[in-house]
């Protein structure tokens, strides 16, 4: 995607305002884009979750890239402010908060590069949301003959409560496998800059081995810089699919100020890597090609037929020693 387009696009989504159960800005804007794409479809499951489907030609869908559209933040709920997130309470009085109605966000920059890095008041989880539309952007814009999910969830800072009802309704089609876009916390040797993290697993459960494979086949073929790590700082919407028997992987963009709290004090704006957000998208872009591709053969694939061969070429001293076991 060319770098102007990629940035108003990412701005955009990172600019809109969330907070948990109060999504429908990020929904509208995520609408908006994907009504002007010819070969995706949008619906609106019970629980207010989107998903979206691209469909061009006679191919088979495999994957469901999905990302979470809010971010911790104040709620007004019986007369209260409450607080919904993962944040420590002792940061919750340490900076001004911006009311957009209902909901409030801390009062911080909405987008902006510095130093090769986005800064934004939410980079947690609208930088997964946009990477699934640049996404849907690309594969119309390259005319790709591919079947691919993108899933747009609600609340999932306070206990994964979209992709936990979409998990429970579960309606994609048989086989598909949900891959879990997410920006999390540097840990297990992962640095910001140095590509998406294709993530083994997090704090909660250890991912899909034949998924995350495809992943990294993909990035590998593709020459993408990517590392393969556990993020073990916090758990993901991944673990909530495993939990249910539906097949999950993860990508993770490394992700500064996670939550909006900086390692000493205060409160200030998370940022990733620009060169990681489009490698992001440029990974699941590569995934989405090579397996709607009939010919591609996985690592894992390859490695079974290795395997075989071996015990093809070892037959003979199979059936020479045979006679002696028998005694």
């Amino acid at each position: 995607m060319h770098h102007q387009r990629f940035l108003s696009l990412f701005r955009k989504i990172l600019s809109t305002p969330t907070a948990p159960f109060h999504e429908y800005h990020v929904a509208a804007a995520i609408k908006e884009y994907l009504d002007e794409m010819p070969h995706v479809s949008l619906q609106t499951d019970s629980y207010g979750n989107l998903i979206a489907r691209y469909r061009r030609g006679k191919t088979t869908p495999h994957l469901a890239f999905a990302a979470h559209m809010d971010h911790p933040g104040w709620v007004k709920h019986r007369g209260k402010d409450v607080f919904l997130g993962g944040v420590p309470e002792e940061r919750l009085d340490q900076h001004e908060v911006e009311w957009f109605g209902p909901f409030g966000m801390w009062k911080l920059t909405p987008f902006e590069i510095v130093n090769g890095l986005i800064h934004s008041r939410v980079c947690d989880d609208l930088i997964g949301c946009a990477s699934i539309v640049a996404l849907f952007r690309e594969l119309e814009d390259k005319d790709v003959e591919a079947d691919v999910f993108g899933l747009f969830t609600r609340a999932e800072e306070v206990g994964f409560n979209g992709a936990v009802s979409m998990a429970q309704n579960w309606s994609l089609p048989k086989g598909v496998r949900f891959v879990s876009l997410e920006t999390s916390a540097p840990r297990g040797g992962a640095e910001i800059g140095k590509g998406p993290a294709i993530r083994v697993g997090d704090r909660s459960s250890v991912f899909d081995d034949a998924v995350t494979a495809e992943l990294i086949d993909a990035a590998t073929d593709a020459k993408i810089p990517h590392q393969r790590c556990l993020l073990d700082g916090g758990s993901c919407e991944a673990t909530a699919m495993n939990l249910y028997g539906i097949p999950a992987a993860g990508i993770s963009v490394l992700l500064g100020n996670y939550h909006n709290v900086p390692p000493e004090t205060g409160i200030a704006e998370e940022y990733v890597s620009l060169d990681d957000a489009k490698n992001l998208v440029k990974m699941i872009l590569a995934t989405t090609e090579r397996m709607a591709n009939p010919d591609a053969v996985s690592s894992k694939a390859a490695m079974k037929t290795r395997l075989e061969k071996r015990i093809s070429e070892h037959e003979k001293y199979f059936a020479a020693a045979a006679g002696y076991w028998e005694k």
